[in-house]
């Protein structure tokens, strides 16, 4: 059996310990392939959501690039989505499906079919379900899987360097070495780039960047998820302390592909999910004493909290 790379591609890779076990994301990969797509896409649905504003978020400390003078650092990135309630649960209602397609004793019968239950942040000791109806009446229900880790908190960190100074450019990579799994290598990257106007317009009384950011995560030929970020940054700097803010078009998309085994049928399952948030507002603060700390809160459809610690110039 072919174990899905859900958690490999973006949260085995990418995940920040604590609110996640590692035990945990091996029961996912044991337990999703359980399910066929239905059921899966609204079982994952939080953890494919909060990968965009996650990556797409924290990618400025300071909206100042100096025109002339070397500017580099590297340090890594924290950063936490926090769910709401009812992210932690789903219902799925579908009409007029092929009963057959969930019990082989009703093939040609249809009806509708009830999906629910925990989602993969959701009860850990609750089991989810499918039940089949016909004129309202069941006609079959199984139990499915539950919760992988009861949180409403999606955390990844991601490793980050930049270079600057020439003509008010700066270049970013984040980056993670690539691995071997069991359904191929997982790798994990972002380049960006940001310029400060301030250089063509001096008397602005705030330092303003506008930047670009892609990111990708793939695992072998089963996950293969991209980010993207056109930001404006705004920050203004103190003694040791920058105050910032920007706002950000964004987008994020997944494709996940696994095997589901059924009755010792084997089925290819093969979707596609695109991220809801498309916008974020920015605010925070940066303190710059011996290396460069910062925290900050992103809004859009959901609200993201961040942290990142860089060391350089």
């Amino acid at each position: 059996m072919k174990r899905t790379a859900m958690t490999l591609g973006l949260v085995l890779v990418l995940t920040a310990g604590g609110a996640i076990e590692q035990a945990a994301l091996a029961d996912l990969d044991t337990e999703i392939v359980k399910v066929g797509q239905d059921y899966a896409t609204s079982y994952a649905a939080p953890l494919i959501q909060a990968a965009g504003p996650n990556l797409n978020g924290n990618l400025f400390q300071t909206a100042n690039v100096p025109w002339a003078g070397l500017t580099w650092g590297a340090g890594v990135k924290f950063m936490g989505t926090y769910l709401a309630a009812e992210d932690q649960n789903f219902r799925k209602v579908s009409t007029n499906v092929d009963l057959g397609e969930y019990d082989p004793a009703l093939a040609g019968m249809t009806g509708t079919v009830v999906m629910g239950g925990p989602t993969m942040f959701g009860d850990t000791s609750a089991r989810g379900y499918i039940a089949g109806y016909v004129d309202g009446i069941q006609v079959f229900r199984e139990s499915t899987i539950g919760g992988v880790a009861n949180t409403r908190w999606v955390p990844m960190v991601a490793p980050e360097g930049y270079v600057g100074g020439v003509a008010g450019v700066r270049a970013i990579v984040r980056y993670m070495p690539s691995f071997n799994t069991d359904v191929g290598k997982a790798e994990y990257w972002g380049l960006g780039a940001q310029w400060n106007i301030n250089g063509l317009f001096p008397a602005l009384p705030v330092d303003v960047l506008i930047g670009y950011m892609g990111q990708k995560v793939k695992v072998g030929d089963y996950v293969d998820a991209d980010m993207s970020s056109f930001h404006l940054g705004l920050s203004k700097g103190f003694t040791a302390l920058t105050v910032y803010g920007g706002f950000a078009k964004e987008s994020s998309s997944m494709d996940v592909a696994y095997v589901y085994e059924f009755d010792g049928t084997r089925t290819n399952v093969d979707f596609s999910v695109d991220g809801s948030q498309e916008t974020r507002f920015t605010a925070g603060v940066t303190l710059d004493v011996l290396f460069k700390f910062n925290v900050e809160m992103s809004h859009g459809d959901m609200t993201t909290y961040a942290a990142g610690l860089m060391f350089g110039m």
